[in-house]
């Protein structure tokens, strides 16, 4: 078991000349350098203790591979890539601790870091990095999820379903919290009545289905109560037939389409509010259990949704 950082590797994809400078796609803009910087989080032992379907660990190849694709948008700029985390085995903390030095140091040289897991573990090694960098700031977490995430970490220690407890006893006073998309049926009411008495904001799939603005007064508290905003988003937030390779599909899932509209709803009133959004991650793809790449490349959507200011 072992932890090490791999360096970034030369992006490629499609090329059309033919149609002269604006024909441009997302992986003519990777380098080293950019007010965005993306990092991967290449580890499943979060999931594997979690005992879900394993997978995580591929998914920031996949994600990068279906991000280099997209046409770049008229506004695009140079963006970063920083390498990975890869985590061999279960050695999960010491993976944890390296994501929190290396996203802290990102952090102070970009504008927005968004880093790629990885199963829901990635959220406590970026929010260790977002706090290293801001040590004085108040931060707010937006997490777009079925789970709220908040077990108390068992005999194998921390997983993916642990990364908010830990969050919380890392800073109590501080904990302020909002989970979109949960779904009754995947928490238990220990979860639930954790959430409640820790004071953790909830907006439940189906209040989403049936309004698909009713996060907007949520979204804006939260910004308005915090000096930064930290956004994680777990892909099995959305429905199996939009995103069957996660390590837990969902039955009913909140469409992509207002999955999109909350990510908008965040950039949007961190700017109203003078809240920044220094820090996103995307979690939970499982590239094995992916059919036809559906997964990565919703995920990559959102992706360069966050990477344009």
């Amino acid at each position: 078991m072992s932890v090490s950082h791999i360096s970034s590797k030369p992006w490629t994809g499609r090329d059309d000349p033919e149609d002269g400078e604006a024909a441009k796609r997302m992986h003519h803009f990777a380098g080293d350098k950019g007010r965005t910087a993306l990092i991967g989080f290449a580890c499943e032992a979060g999931v594997a203790r979690n005992k879900g379907r394993l997978g995580a660990k591929q998914g920031p190849a996949a994600l990068r591979h279906a991000l280099a694709g997209l046409a770049a948008p008229r506004d695009a700029t140079n963006f970063a890539d920083l390498g990975d985390i890869d985590v061999a085995g279960d050695a999960l903390e010491a993976g944890q601790e390296m994501l929190g030095a290396h996203v802290g140091a990102a952090c102070v040289n970009h504008d927005r870091v968004i880093v790629l897991g990885g199963g829901h573990e990635t959220a406590f090694g970026s929010f260790l990095g977002l706090r290293q960098a801001y040590p004085d700031k108040k931060i707010g977490i937006i997490n777009l999820d079925a789970h709220l995430d908040l077990r108390e970490p068992g005999n194998a220690g921390p997983s993916s379903g642990t990364p908010f407890n830990q969050i919380h006893w890392l800073e109590p006073r501080g904990f302020d919290y909002l989970c979109l998309g949960v779904a009754a049926e995947a928490n238990t009411v220990a979860l639930i009545d954790r959430a409640q008495n820790w004071g953790v904001s909830m907006v439940m799939d189906r209040e989403l289905l049936d309004d698909p603005l009713s996060a907007e007064p949520h979204i804006a508290a939260i910004a308005q109560r915090n000096d930064l905003l930290y956004l994680t988003i777990d892909i099995d937030l959305m429905p199996h037939y939009q995103a069957p390779g996660v390590s837990a599909p969902a039955p009913r899932g909140v469409p992509f389409a207002i999955v999109e509209q909350l990510v908008q709803s965040v950039i949007t009133a961190s700017k109203q509010e003078a809240c920044a959004l220094p820090l996103a991650d995307l979690v939970e793809l499982s590239p094995p259990h992916d059919k036809d790449n559906m997964t990565a490349k919703t995920a990559a959507l959102l992706v360069r949704q966050l990477m344009v200011f």
